[in-house]
């Protein structure tokens, strides 16, 4: 690893132009990428802190870039202002590294602070962070503000979204590479004693989400992912796990005992305790206690599975909003069926499932129970109706939930997104292994097979492995008559 690490740095004179500024391939000025120099800068920090010998000439000559490229009013043609404003904030948290930037170099990005992306927030927060004065603690207040509006939280996850023009593809921007630099930004901000609180428990949540990310495909997409996102990561264990850990726990559930464990080293497995549900439980209010001894930090997720008594007539949001809709065609055109729906045995019911995403997900289930007498016409079956089947795929009824919006993803419509389901007597589900922060639609076709009055459970759509990020829809009733 040292001899890789001596051939990168001394190989850097060779991308760095006349001007100081560093180019992807051929070294000169008209070539010079102001973002590609300002992450290069910040790189050298980062191997800087850990002892790693960077050529001066060269680290001198990018800096002396940077500080020019601060004070003139020079960009790329292809830059908007916004991409400007946030390449230089990468540019002072490189410099900051150094301890080069001043509150009043700060302060000039001041009317970009709104506009210039969750990543130059970011970078700006970091650069604010290493004033160490009151002004710098006002600075870091504020862009710190201004970056947790953006955030989105479930009761186990964080994560940041905004909308972005294409023009940030020209700085290598990504949702995650941009969530990673905020982490580093907001362990670096954590350590004020202040704020410590505050930020810890953020920062847990959007490691997870991080993690979960990466294990989507075994690894981070592109190498600005993989540096901004291991970068975040050591920054969070430095701060938060630098002790091994070496604890007992034990849990008791208002006092009766759960179990015990011993956690020894960081890549200890979990340990899973459980209480079932007993006759005198349902109504009971209970604590839960867990005591720990011993150094290093614990984590732990409490979950409580349980079954309703009655079908809620309200839908959940908790991280995801779904929608599920009911139609038949009559006279011609798609008539949209109530809370109480009522059809005739014969009849194909079209179901429309939406998806409303406020952030990224991670490997979805959305689970859409079948009423007792509706049977899913499986496409599969030599026995089922194309014609049928195809009642999924045309117009929608007035009224519809899709009117809504104009930018519905549909199933298969990409490699990210649903591209999984399973039809069955008993339910539809749909599988995904990573969605955007977005709006998806589903649907499929069923018949009416058998009369009577059936309850329709309500669809539910959850991060299989953080079943708390979830949403249910509205429940309802379905009644199906004979023909006259």
């Amino acid at each position: 690893a040292d001899d890789v690490l001596k051939r990168m740095v001394a190989s850097a004179v060779d991308f760095q132009a006349p001007n100081g500024g560093m180019a992807y391939w051929v070294a000169s000025n008209e070539r010079v990428d102001p973002y590609l120099s300002a992450y290069t800068s910040l790189a050298f920090g980062w191997l800087w802190k850990r002892g790693i010998e960077v050529p001066a000439p060269v680290d001198e000559k990018l800096r002396a870039y940077l500080s020019g490229f601060l004070r003139k009013d020079e960009a790329p043609r292809y830059y908007s202002p916004a991409m400007t404003a946030s390449v230089r904030a990468v540019a002072l948290a490189a410099l900051s590294q150094r301890g080069e930037v001043t509150e009043r170099d700060i302060e000039r990005l001041r009317p970009d602070f709104k506009t210039m992306g969750l990543f130059g927030d970011a970078m700006l927060l970091k650069a604010a962070t290493t004033l160490g004065d009151d002004a710098g603690a006002r600075l870091s207040d504020e862009i710190a503000d201004i970056i947790l509006a953006h955030s989105n939280q479930t009761a186990g996850k964080f994560a940041f979204t905004e909308e972005l023009g294409e023009g940030f593809n020209r700085i290598l921007a990504t949702p995650l590479r941009d969530n990673c630099a905020v982490l580093s930004s907001l362990v670096a901000y954590g350590k004020r004693p202040d704020q410590k609180a505050r930020i810890e428990g953020t920062a847990f949540k959007l490691v997870r989400s991080i993690s979960q990310r990466q294990k989507v495909q075994g690894y981070w997409t592109n190498t600005q992912e993989n540096m901004f996102c291991t970068q975040a990561l050591i920054d969070y264990a430095s701060a938060y796990e630098n002790v091994a850990p070496d604890v007992h726990v034990s849990a008791a559930l208002d006092g009766e005992a759960l179990g015990q464990a011993d956690i020894q080293g960081v890549k200890a497995a979990p340990v899973t305790l459980t209480h079932d549900i007993g006759v005198g439980d349902p109504g009971r209010e209970a604590k839960l206690d867990i005591a720990r001894q011993g150094e290093g930090r614990l984590y732990y997720a409490t979950r409580l599975s349980y079954a309703p008594t009655d079908v809620s007539s309200s839908a959940v949001d908790a991280g995801i909003e779904v929608r599920r809709e009911m139609s038949v065609e009559r006279g011609g055109k798609w008539v949209l069926l109530g809370k109480d729906a009522e059809v005739t045995r014969g009849e194909i019911v079209r179901v429309d499932l939406y998806l409303l995403l406020p952030a990224a997900r991670n490997f979805v289930v959305v689970d859409d129970p079948v009423p007792g007498g509706l049977e899913p016409v499986n496409r599969d079956l030599a026995t089922s109706s194309l014609v049928d089947a195809d009642k999924a795929e045309i117009e929608r009824p007035e009224g519809s939930w899709w009117n809504h919006f104009k930018d519905w993803v549909e199933y298969e419509a990409g490699f990210w997104s649903f591209y999984h389901q399973e039809l069955r007597h008993d339910g539809v589900r749909f599988y995904s292994d990573y969605l955007d922060a977005g709006n998806y639609h589903l649907a499929y076709a069923a018949q009416a097979i058998a009369t009577g009055r059936f309850e329709r459970e309500p669809t539910r759509a959850e991060e299989m492995y953080d079943p708390d990020v979830h949403g249910l829809a509205v429940a309802g009733i379905l009644t199906v008559k004979e023909k006259r």
